[in-house]
């Protein structure tokens, strides 16, 4: 045993991690499990939502964020693992969708801290122990770091470093900027019919690993940005690479007058209020790399509004979809599966845009929903004819 195993061991005692009923919450759609890892010692209370395996191990990010209550931690990770079962499912990935989420103790709590890793290792291998049922990845505060220690003692967990750069690993950030961007060329091109973005105006709502990344693709497409980050950093960084962005404040970033908007940040800002607001200020097209976009992602009511409007909503977990798809190929060809990435998740929205010219009157996050949906279900028949073969 080595000595990390040593001092994981010596974290973890009095861990709880128990299977929680959530079948009467607002947010509960037909989960599988929900485990709740809680260790009073080290102060931690976790939460892993497993939606749907019918495609495989469940797969999706873990977040380290601070919650007012743990119901409110609860809601996130119900409405994040069901939302990565379609982002999979629209992948063509072969994994069902799951999340994780870790209470941070106060607004300030950035990372996470190593106890805390040695708390989500342990969780991690108690779920796990019958067979794999759910693979953590990258998420907001965790990174390669924090994914490479928390691997040392779980190997569940996708997305870890390498020292070969031919194989994939690491990161994904910037492969769901370069999903992102493709599908907004498509879009410009289908709603504005544009055959590039040189000089259409983007207002972009975040800036940080995946935002910055799909800032700089934007740039040298030579679109006009402007954009909002709570980091004073992410600008200095974007300067330094020469990417030209006007900062504007994070309550105005929905009057900004503007063609396309690309929502990066943190999920539920796409509101009635705000939606009305992007419309007034001239946007024709919602696409950006955030999860669960919008405040009422069960029902899709602001996809519906978006639609009335005249708004070409881009579905967040068709179009942002290239990092979980690059997490799950770990260890193939970097080359390859990046290409794939490049190719296929636009070849998927088109998907959508086609099957929304055949059913004009559905809006785009209903038509994206059955065409996950479909295939979920495709995998639960199979699996029914095999045991009853």
């Amino acid at each position: 045993m080595t000595n990390e195993q040593n001092k994981s061991d010596i974290a973890i005692k009095d861990v709880n991690v128990t299977k929680i009923s959530v079948q009467t919450h607002a947010e509960y759609m037909d989960h599988e499990t929900v485990y709740k890892i809680h260790a009073p010692i080290q102060n931690v209370i976790a939460f892993i939502g497993i939606h749907s395996t019918a495609l495989g191990p469940s797969l999706g990010g873990i977040r380290y964020k601070h919650y007012q209550t743990e119901e409110e931690a609860l809601g996130d990770v119900l409405r994040l693992s069901e939302a990565m079962t379609w982002k999979n499912a629209a992948g063509a990935l072969n994994h069902g969708g799951g999340k994780g989420v870790v209470m941070a103790p106060d607004k300030n709590s950035r990372t996470p801290d190593q106890e805390t890793l040695d708390v989500i290792a342990h969780g991690l291998n108690i779920i796990n122990e019958d067979g794999p049922v759910y693979f953590g990845a990258e998420d907001m505060n965790f990174n390669e770091a924090t994914l490479d220690y928390i691997a040392e003692t779980a190997p569940w967990i996708k997305g870890v470093t390498s020292d070969d750069p031919s194989v994939v690993s690491g990161t994904p950030s910037p492969l769901t900027a370069i999903g992102v961007f493709e599908c907004i060329k498509i879009a410009a091109q289908h709603k504005l019919g544009k055959n590039s973005l040189e000089g259409i105006r983007i207002s972009m709502q975040g800036l940080g690993a995946v935002g910055g990344a799909l800032a700089e693709l934007l740039h040298k497409d030579n679109a006009i940005l402007m954009g909002c980050d709570m980091a004073d950093s992410v600008f200095d960084d974007l300067a330094a690479d020469g990417v030209t962005i006007e900062r504007v404040g994070l309550d105005d970033i929905y009057d900004v007058q503007a063609d396309i908007f690309a929502p990066n940040a943190i999920g539920g800002t796409l509101t009635d209020d705000n939606i009305h607001k992007l419309k007034a200020a001239g946007i024709q097209i919602v696409c950006g790399a955030a999860n669960n976009q919008q405040q009422d992602q069960i029902g899709g009511a602001q996809s519906r509004l978006m639609h009335e409007l005249g708004i070409l909503y881009c579905p967040d977990y068709i179009v942002n979809a290239g990092g979980v798809i690059w997490v799950a190929m770990v260890g193939q060809d970097a080359k390859t599966v990046t290409a794939d990435i490049t190719a296929g998740v636009p070849k998927r929205f088109e998907d959508v845009l086609k099957l929304h010219e055949q059913q004009p009157e559905k809006d785009l996050g209903s038509i994206a929903l059955d065409y996950a949906q479909k295939r979920v279900q495709n995998a639960k028949e199979r699996s029914g004819e095999r045991k009853t073969g």
